[in-house]
């Protein structure tokens, strides 16, 4: 390496320890640079916020091109405006909360998942939406499977210019593949939101990423670019002509306790479809 090359990593390590310690001893400035980084990782750009802005917190562009130039007009309404647009913890933008994304688990409970399911219908009728479910790029929904599963809940609906905008919930707390209750729960969530008219996806993501998403450290906009192969979550229900197995059957019968003890099988111990079940509202992307 170069004297050159050196001095230019030396300077590099040097900005980003006076970065950290600027961000510690300046809470305001750390605060006002996650806001923007947020955006940022949303697909806002920093110059397009003040047009998404309610008219009541309305700032000059110039307001969000440094972190510097917003920490004084970061308020508390502010940010609980960025927090529910975003669907983002609030005590997360105040760096208080290590986990920036809302969780909802009902691990165990299929009725939780289906109400707040059908309630995310009710308050955002004209949105796309998916399940989407993540395992480890190369691990298989299987008895050696091994790794972190991540169920992930997104609504879709229109951006700036043409664009979208995707919004995100956690729907799993650290679940894994070598769990079988873990699996037994993928079942129940898949079978609940199909029941709902739900699409669900399976993708593969590299280990790493999920495990850096479930410590707080990877929000969930920046793994969906890193998504590899599609699988099919239902197979694992309706699986295809000549590939069920004794496993799966084994795993379906768990599902199947979870769901007939909130009442939510019928008799031959398939989902129950209401007589108003909605229409499917999104499409693969």
């Amino acid at each position: 390496m170069s004297f050159v090359g050196e001095a230019t990593g030396v300077f590099g390590l040097l900005g980003k320890a006076w970065n950290l310690l600027r961000d510690r001893l300046d809470p305001a400035r750390a605060q006002a640079k996650r806001l923007i980084e947020t955006f940022e990782a949303y697909g806002i750009a920093r110059q397009q916020i003040p047009r998404i802005l309610p008219p009541e917190l309305k700032l000059p562009n110039a307001t969000f091109s440094t972190p510097d130039k917003l920490k004084d007009k970061v308020t508390p309404e502010l940010l609980d405006w960025a927090a529910d647009h975003l669907a983002i913890s609030r005590s997360w933008l105040d760096d208080v909360d290590e986990m920036p994304h809302l969780l909802v688990d009902h691990y165990k409970s299929p009725a939780g998942y289906r109400n707040w399911l059908a309630n995310r219908l009710e308050v955002a009728p004209d949105v796309a939406r998916f399940l989407s479910v993540w395992k480890p790029h190369g691990q298989a929904i299987w008895p050696d499977g091994i790794g972190p599963l991540c169920l992930i809940y997104e609504e879709t609906s229109d951006g700036l210019d043409g664009s979208e905008f995707n919004r995100y919930w956690l729907l799993s707390d650290h679940w894994k593949l070598d769990h079988a209750p873990c699996i037994e729960n993928l079942l129940v969530v898949v079978a609940v939101t199909r029941s709902l008219g739900i699409w669900v996806l399976g993708s593969d993501v590299p280990i790493g990423l999920l495990q850096q998403l479930e410590a707080g450290k990877k929000l969930i906009s920046e793994v969906t670019k890193r998504q590899r192969g599609k699988w099919h979550p239902e197979d694992l229900i309706d699986p295809l002509p000549g590939e069920d197995t004794e496993w799966r059957q084994a795993l379906w019968k768990g599902a199947q306790g979870y769901l007939g003890r909130d009442d939510l099988t019928d008799d031959k111990h398939h989902v129950r479809e209401t007589e108003t079940c909605l229409p499917i509202l999104s499409s693969t992307p």
